[in-house]
C-alpha cells in the first residue's frame, strides 16, 4: 500500500514484471493505472510473411520494456509506414496482480479497414473506474489485411486468402486468453466490443469457424455489412488492382515485391487504381458463411450481444466531404445521388425521403443512408441472433452528439452521427488532423457518459447491461424488438425505430443482400 501511495504521489514509475508465454515485459505506472504498451502478439508480418496468417511471436531475451505503443498498420497519410505493427496493449487498476480474475474488455478499432490504430482510443477510464482490465491492439488493414489474389491462394495450405486482419485480431484475443492472467484479468471473461469497422469485426468474429472463447460481445455501428463477398469474387478484385498497382503478371513474387506506400497510394480516394472492396471474404474455412446467414442458422458464438447504431450515422461523412471542399448538395444533387445509388428504386426511396422533409438537401441523403446501411441493418442482425441469444439494442440519440472524429462545420449539425458513442467511451479520444481536441461535454452528457459506461462494465462483468439510477434495459425478441435510446441526460425504452427508419421499406433489399430469405426474421 505504502508502495502505491509512492507511485500515486510521484506521478509515474515502472510496473511489476509481467511473464507471457514469449516474452517478460515490464510496463509503467502512470496515476491509478499499469500500462503495457507495444506488446508484439505475433511475428511481424513482413517478407514472406506478408500476406500470410499470423505466425506466432518471437521470444525475446531479457526483459522487455512496455511503456510505448508500437507501430501503427500502414494507413493512407503514413510518413514512415512500417508493417511491423501487429503490438497489444494492456491497462490494468493498479491492484491487479496475477490472479486477480478481472473481467477483460477488449476493444477492436475501426477505420473502414483502411485507417485506425490502437494508440487512438485510451482505454484508462473503464479500466480506472471500472477495474476491469482493458486491451487494445492492431491489426493489418487495407490491402495488406483483406487482399485476396490467385497467387496467394495458390501457396496457402488451404488455398484461401484474404481475412489477414481478421485473423490477426484472432490471433490478439488468443494471445489475451493465453496471458491476461499475469496481468490480473480472467480468461474466462472477455467481453470484445468494436465500433464501425471494428464493430463488423466483431461479427466476423463471432461466426468465424473456431472463434476464440468469449463471454459477451458488443457491436457499435457494425452491421453496415450483412453479408461479405465469396473468395472467388474478391479473388477477381484482387487481380483487377494487382494490374493497376503494376502487376500485371499476377505473380506472388511481383506482389510481394510492391512497396508498403504503392499499396497505400492506392487507397487514395483520387486514385485511379481499381478500387477492390476492402473486407471480410467468406472463405469457407475461416468465415463459412456473410453474418446474417450465420446468425439466422444459428452458426454463431451464442453469447450475449449489445448491438446499437446512431441515429444519424451519415452524417459525419458528409461532413468529412465537406472538410475536403466537397459543396452541399442541392435538391436536384441529391435526386441524382439517390437515382445513381438506387436505380430502379430511385422514385421509391425518394417518395419515402422527400427532400422537402429535410431542413438541406445532405440532411435528407444522410438520412436515406443512415436507415439503408446501419440503422435497418442492425434490426435484421438483432432479429436473426435474438432466435439462439439474448440480444440487447440500443440507439444513440443525442441532438447535439460530441463527434471526436469529424471536422467541425460551420452551419452543420452532426447530431448523432457516426461515432457519437466514442465521445463518451473515451473522453479523451480525438483525431488531430480532424478537430482540435476531446469534444466537451455539457453536464447532461457527462451524466449519460457515465451511464454508457456503466452499461458496457457491468454487462462485462455479469452479462447483463444495467447502470446505477438508470432504467433496466429490455431484451430484444421479435415479438418486442426493443431498443435502449441514449438522450442525455438519461435513457428511455424506444419502441418507434422501425418506423422512425422506415424498416420497412428496406426490408426486402435488405434481406436479400443480407443472403436471407424474403420471410425471415426481420
Amino acid at each position: 500500500t505504502l508502495a502505491l501511495l509512492f507511485v500515486f504521489a510521484a506521478g509515474s514509475a515502472s510496473a511489476q514484471i509481467r511473464t507471457t508465454k514469449s516474452v517478460q515485459i515490464q510496463g509503467q505506472i502512470t496515476g491509478g493505472e499499469q500500462q503495457f504498451l507495444g506488446i508484439p502478439f505475433a511475428a511481424p508480418p513482413v517478407g514472406s510473411l506478408r500476406w500470410r496468417p499470423p505466425a506466432p511471436p518471437i521470444s525475446w531475451q531479457g526483459v522487455r520494456q512496455a511503456t510505448a505503443y508500437g507501430n501503427h498498420c500502414p494507413q493512407l497519410g503514413d510518413l514512415t509506414p512500417s508493417e511491423d505493427c501487429l503490438t497489444i496493449n494492456v491497462f490494468a487498476p493498479c491492484f491487479a496482480l496475477p490472479g486477480a480474475r478481472l473481467p477483460v474488455l477488449v476493444f477492436i478499432s475501426g477505420g473502414g479497414f483502411v485507417a485506425g490504430s490502437s494508440s487512438m482510443y485510451d482505454p484508462t477510464t473503464l479500466a480506472e473506474k471500472g477495474n476491469v482490465i482493458a486491451v487494445t491492439f492492431n491489426y493489418r488493414i487495407g490491402y495488406l489485411g483483406f487482399l485476396a489474389h490467385p497467387a496467394l491462394s495458390a501457396v496457402d495450405p488451404n488455398h484461401i486468402s484474404g481475412n489477414y486482419g481478421i485473423l490477426d485480431q484472432q490471433a490478439a484475443l488468443n494471445w489475451v486468453r493465453n496471458n491476461i492472467a499475469s496481468f490480473g484479468g480472467d480468461p474466462r471473461q472477455i467481453t470484445v466490443f468494436g465500433q464501425s469497422a471494428g464493430g463488423n469485426s466483431v461479427l466476423a468474429q463471432l461466426i468465424l469457424r473456431h472463434p476464440v472463447s468469449l463471454k459477451a460481445a458488443i457491436v457499435e455501428s457494425g452491421a453496415f455489412d450483412t453479408n461479405y463477398p465469396s473468395l472467388a469474387q474478391a479473388e477477381v478484385a484482387g487481380k483487377k488492382a494487382a494490374t493497376a498497382l503494376g502487376c500485371p503478371s499476377q505473380t506472388l513474387s511481383c506482389l510481394q515485391a510492391l512497396s508498403v506506400g504503392t499499396l497505400l497510394n492506392a487507397l487514395n480516394p483520387l486514385s485511379v487504381v481499381f478500387p477492390l472492396p476492402i473486407s471480410p471474404v467468406i472463405d469457407g474455412v475461416n468465415i463459412p458463411s456473410g453474418p446474417a446467414v450465420a446468425f439466422a442458422s444459428g452458426n454463431f458464438e451464442r453469447v450475449p450481444v449489445i448491438d446499437g447504431s446512431a441515429h444519424d450515422e451519415w452524417r459525419l461523412f458528409i461532413g468529412i466531404g465537406r472538410l475536403f471542399l466537397t459543396p452541399p448538395l442541392s435538391d436536384s444533387g441529391y435526386v441524382s445521388d439517390v437515382q445513381t445509388n438506387f436505380s430502379a428504386n430511385a422514385s421509391s426511396v425518394l417518395a419515402e425521403y422527400p427532400v422537402g422533409n429535410y431542413a438541406i438537401p445532405d440532411y435528407a441523403w444522410a438520412a436515406v443512408v443512415t436507415d439503408y446501411m446501419f440503422a435497418c441493418n442492425a434490426h435484421l442482425l438483432d432479429a436473426q441472433l435474438a432466435r439462439y441469444t439474448t440480444v440487447y439494442g440500443y440507439e444513440m440519440n443525442d441532438p447535439n452528439g460530441p463527434e471526436p472524429v469529424g471536422p467541425g462545420i460551420l452551419f452543420y449539425t452532426y447530431a448523432s452521427a457516426h461515432g457519437t458513442e466514442l465521445a463518451y467511451l473515451f473522453p479523451t479520444l480525438y483525431a488531430p488532423i480532424l478537430t482540435l481536441g476531446p469534444p466537451n461535454l455539457t453536464l447532461a452528457q457527462q451524466f449519460m457518459g457515465d451511464a454508457l459506461r456503466n452499461y458496457w462494465l457491468n454487462f462485462a462483468k455479469y452479462g447483463t447491461p444495467f447502470a446505477p439510477l438508470a432504467p433496466s434495459w429490455p431484451h430484444f425478441t421479435n415479438a418486442d424488438p426493443y431498443l435502449l435510446s441514449f438522450v442525455p441526460p438519461g435513457e428511455s425504452t424506444e419502441t418507434g425505430f422501425v418506423n422512425d427508419h422506415k424498416c420497412t421499406f428496406w426490408a426486402p433489399q435488405l434481406l436479400r443482400q443480407a443472403g436471407l430469405p424474403a420471410n425471415a426474421p426481420y
